[in-house]
């Protein structure tokens, strides 16, 4: 476990750990360790983990976003047909694909 630094509050702290991959039972343990009430700890650390889950949502929207924005230009430039040949194929099922794992990409930050 890591130690609060001096200028951090209990909310940083939470969050830096949290980032770090500790689980919530073990930031508890530890928030409850170094004093904190119960009452206390449960209260910010539920308040925290929304923050955090708050914060992983709106970069998993934004992936899914820059996805569907991907997407819909391969499809405007497939039906205009501004490219032929080999470009053309790129355009149809490279950039489609590359839309599509963003749009799942994001999709795993927000699930």
């Amino acid at each position: 476990m890591t130690k609060p630094n001096k200028n951090e509050t209990t909310s940083q702290y939470i969050l830096r750990m949290l980032e770090n991959g500790e689980t919530r039972d073990n930031i508890r343990k530890e928030l409850l360790h170094q004093g904190h009430g119960h009452a206390f700890v449960m209260e910010i650390l539920e308040e925290t983990v929304k923050l955090h889950q708050s914060a992983k949502r709106v970069k998993g929207l934004s992936f899914i976003l820059v996805g569907g924005i991907i997407c819909f230009a391969s499809f405007l430039l497939t039906i205009t047909e501004v490219f032929s040949g080999d470009q053309y194929g790129f355009v149809l099922f490279g950039l489609t694909s590359v839309g599509v794992l963003i749009a799942f990409w994001g999709c795993t930050k927000i699930f």
